[in-house]
Parts: structure tokens; sequence; C-alpha cells
């Protein structure tokens, strides 16, 4: 036989199940409005010249990133980046130049890829998914990665063997070609972060580079 503690205990139970069912729903409206950590999301856009950037809109330091889809410090290095984008959601604007290397086979058609997804609006998620499948950058698994993102495959496949498409491969190498000393290269305002570098070297750069423009 129950006392009467237990009774008012087991009264209890019903109202604290509701009380944190309560929370939760609270909890769960909170995350997906203003995400958790590293796990929000990252804002992203297209330039007025046409090219796809993640982090903010209107940003008092852009980073260009001078790269190769086929390197592995490049690779090595994105999670670095992203961190770089979340600890500096208002200030920092990341966009991707192409700078294949001769020595990496693959990497001008994985150039030519990004190029072709950009223009469907999809180079991020390509972007992602060559850097996560670098030992895989043939035509025929670019085309499939195309096909897995909701390309338009003929457009895609008509794409990657145009003279627009190379052009802009050719543009950005020209571009990147008196700042570039490696791969990856990050020019961040007046300065350079080249390799794999731990997020506390960009930091610091940023972190100056931001005082200097403020």
């Amino acid at each position: 036989q129950l006392s009467g503690a237990g009774i008012v205990l087991i009264g209890w139970l019903p109202l604290m199940g509701m009380r944190y069912l309560a929370m939760g729903i609270v909890l769960t409206l909170l995350l997906a409005l203003y995400g958790c950590g590293s796990g929000a999301r990252i804002s992203e856009g297209m330039t007025k010249d046409g090219r796809a950037y993640r982090g903010a809109a209107d940003a008092k330091l852009v980073i260009y990133e001078y790269s190769d889809f086929e390197c592995p410090f490049c690779g090595k290095v994105q999670p670095t980046v992203e961190e770089v984008l979340h600890a500096y959601p208002n200030d920092v604007q990341l966009q991707f130049r192409n700078n294949p290397l001769d020595i990496h086979p693959q990497a001008y058609g994985a150039a030519l890829a990004g190029v072709c997804a950009e223009e469907q609006g999809r180079f991020w998620p390509m972007h992602d998914k060559m850097f996560a499948s670098q030992s895989a950058l043939y035509e025929s698994d670019l085309k499939k990665y195309a096909s897995e993102l909701g390309l338009d495959p003929q457009n895609f496949s008509q794409c990657l063997g145009s003279a627009e498409a190379d052009a802009r491969v050719k543009s950005d190498l020209a571009e990147g070609a008196s700042i570039v000393r490696g791969t990856p290269t990050f020019k961040i305002g007046q300065s350079a972060v080249v390799g794999s570098q731990p997020f506390s070297k960009f930091k610091s750069v940023i972190d100056s580079e931001l005082a200097g423009a403020g």
C-alpha cells in the first residue's frame, strides 16, 4: 500500500512529463531558429558578377581562397575554413578561386565542374562533394555528382566542354598568378595565409585586417 507521499509523487509525474515536453519543444524551436554552435547554417549567395560566396553579404573583409579540388592540403583545411565562417558570420565573406595544379591530373576537370555547377546555382554543394571525394574526380564521377545534386545533366555536360567554363578557370589562374605560392592560398585583405593552417593563424590575420579596416 502506497503512503501519502507516494501518491503525491505519482500525481506529479504527468505534470513533470508535460513540463519537460514543453521545455524540449522550446529548445527545438530555438535550435531551428538560431542554430547550435558550429552546426549553425552558413549564409550563401551570389555576387553581382556571378560568383558564389559563403558568409556575410555585406562583409567588412573578403577572403579569396585559391584552391585545387585534388590537393590534399586544400581538402584538409576545409573544416578550418568552416570554423572561420562560423566565428565571423557578420564580418567575413569567402569566395573561391580555381587554381588547379598540373601535378593533379583531375584538378582542371574538377575546376570546370565547379564553374558549371555555379552556373546552375549549385557551386557550394558541388564544392563540398568534390572535396569529400578527392580520389574520385574523373569526368564520370563529376557527372554522377551533378545528377545527385539535381543539376540539369545535359547543360552540365555541355558546360564542361565549353569555352566559357575554360575561360573562367584560366581567368582565376591568371588572377592568382602573382599571389599563389602554393595551394591553398587565402588572400585576406592585404595579407595571405598559405597552406592548411590552424584556426589560430586565420584568426590572427583576420583580427588584424578587421582592426585596420575599422
